[in-house]
């Protein structure tokens, strides 16, 4: 037979929110394991103690943090969706006669009350804080990498910079900067410069003016875009330093060598060694890392075998340290030059005359005199390269190639694609969010799969001396001992 089902709402509802979130739900997890109350301390300089009472700084981070963990990210959906789903309305904290608040008033304050703060920085850290506490990282062995995040401007709000110096003058500085042979960029679409020769030194985007033209390969297409930068935890996946920049591998490595020191006084996180794709083999990085004490696992470009076939190398050369001279083959001295302002290389040349008359000229160089160069941190490119061709160097790669599943999964299902924002620091806000989410995922499946026994270790923090770890663990013994002891003469039958 077939049923009929007539839609009749009562007057009255008699049920408790929370028996509806499942127990292994996600937000549920994130309630039981994750404090928020840091939330009002770290924003109550930035409200006025007199005036109407505001909305709940922690019930505006909660809905954002929704929006972040769901992959939502219009706040205008995000306000619609928390007032439907009841059990976002259980962890934002809004029984189901409660108000959820209006999309504008996430605007209003990015704009104007956390814009004079760095509360999105603040809460990335305190969720660090809050793993290392729990005992979930180590940070001996970090890795990291950037990937491009597509800027919310489109190619036609790019408008020429205004530049003070003669026409003359500009034109100039143009032809030297873009060589004539090179082929100009054109897009596919209307674009209103077209046939123009455009790039990041000549022409701004008006709506993101923070945004750069970058592409990520050869093959892949130019567009306008930011850089987002992860320093992960090899161990636990968890991301322990975000930040955003110009699209460039000059910048990246400014970020990273800024977020490794920042960590050693933020977290105290003192990494042993430090993984990174090929992109980041600049002598200038790789110096850093050394300066810091940190073994760099970096896959380094040797720059000093040549391309051509049937050249000299430099081995070939020999180098007196006493006169700064290296002579040739051919007993002829490459006296020293200066350092190169570009490529930072010490360079070394010969004299033109002498390789003019020179019978192995063919063999030595192509150019019209020889040249030499190497970087001016060659010693510590030298235990980059030697750290190559260690076991530690290869798992540190394999290791490394795991941050490139946070990437896919912040761009898959949490919207760090494209920006939301314009503007620099709005960006970075996204990132800093994105990252607290993923952290806060990590966080609660660890603590869940380990279960409440973890809480125990959570006074053996990461930086905890050995003298102190080594107290903590006399005290265990002395606690597992007198517990022991206790045990044994309550259930013991004969009491002797």
């Amino acid at each position: 037979m077939l049923g009929d089902h007539e839609r009749k709402e009562p007057m009255f509802y008699y049920v408790r929110m929370e028996e509806i979130v499942p127990e292994d739900h996600l937000l549920r997890l994130v309630d039981k394991h994750i404090e928020f109350s840091f939330i009002r301390n770290k924003v109550k300089q930035l409200y006025s103690h007199t005036g109407r009472p505001s909305i709940d700084p922690e019930v505006l981070i909660r809905m954002l943090l929704i929006g972040y963990l769901y992959g939502i990210t219009s706040e205008r959906r995000l306000c619609e969706e928390i007032k439907m789903h009841i059990g976002y309305r259980w962890f934002v904290g809004l029984n189901l006669e409660d108000k959820v608040p209006d999309h504008s008033t996430f605007s209003k304050n990015r704009h104007e009350r956390f814009s004079e703060g760095n509360i999105f920085q603040e809460i990335f850290d305190e969720i660090v804080t809050q793993c290392i506490n729990h005992g979930l990282l180590t940070g001996r062995h970090l890795s990291i990498d950037s990937t491009h995040l597509r800027a919310n401007a489109s190619f036609r709000s790019m408008e020429p910079i205004v530049v003070e110096m003669k026409p003359k003058e500009y034109i100039d500085t143009i032809k030297r900067e873009n060589p004539v042979e090179s082929k100009p960029w054109e897009p596919d679409d209307e674009y209103p410069h077209r046939g123009q020769r455009i790039n990041n030194d000549t022409h701004r985007s008006k709506t993101d003016p923070d945004a750069r033209l970058s592409r990520k390969s050869s093959k892949s297409a130019t567009q306008l875009s930011h850089s987002a930068t992860y320093v992960m935890d090899n161990k636990s996946r968890i991301i322990v330093a975000a930040d955003t920049g110009k699209p460039d591998l000059t910048t990246d490595c400014n970020i990273a060598v800024k977020q490794i020191r920042r960590l050693k006084w933020r977290h105290r996180i003192k990494p042993d060694s430090i993984g990174v794709d090929k992109g980041y083999s600049s002598g200038e990085f790789i110096h850093a890392l050394v300066s810091e004490k940190i073994d760099p696992h970096i896959p380094v470009r040797d720059y000093r075998s040549r391309n051509d076939k049937g050249i000299y190398p430099i081995a070939k050369f020999k180098f007196y340290n006493d006169r700064n001279v290296f002579i040739c083959p051919e007993e002829k001295e490459l006296k020293y030059w200066g350092v190169h302002k570009h490529s930072k290389q010490h360079v070394y040349r010969a004299r033109t005359k002498d390789c003019k008359i020179c019978s192995s000229k063919t063999a030595c160089t192509r150019d019209r005199a020889r040249s030499l160069s190497f970087h001016i941190y060659e010693d510590s490119i030298n235990k980059a390269r030697q750290l190559n061709e260690t076991k530690e160097y290869r798992l540190s790669q394999r290791m490394r190639k795991r941050i490139e599943e946070l990437f896919g999964e912040a761009k898959e299902f949490m919207g760090l694609r494209r920006a939301k924002f314009r503007m620099i620091k709005f960006v970075k806000e996204q990132v800093l969010m994105t990252a607290t989410a993923q952290n806060i995922k990590r966080m609660v499946k660890l603590l869940s799969r380990k279960g409440p026994h973890r809480e125990a270790l959570a006074a053996k923090q990461l930086y905890a001396s050995p003298l102190m770890n080594s107290i903590l663990e006399f005290f265990e013994w002395i606690f597992h001992y007198f517990e022991k002891l206790y045990s044994c003469e309550r259930n013991c039958p004969i009491k002797c």
